[in-house]
């Protein structure tokens, strides 16, 4: 079974993954799934959110 992979900040759709690939060993730590879609972040997201000095984040 297919599950989409979508980014948890901005909702685009990064791709999709076999459900057997989620319980394998090398599976993303910070994937949470909600039903039949898994929220991540995708990599413009993820660049934007490193925490740098200064920075506050809520």
């Amino acid at each position: 079974m297919k599950i989409f992979k979508v980014c948890h900040a901005c909702d685009r759709i990064i791709g999709e993954i076999e459900l057997n690939d989620l319980t394998s060993n090398n599976s993303d730590p910070i994937m949470d799934i909600i039903g039949n879609v898994a929220y991540t972040l995708c990599t413009d997201c993820l660049r934007d959110m490193e925490t740098k000095p200064r920075n506050v984040y809520h």
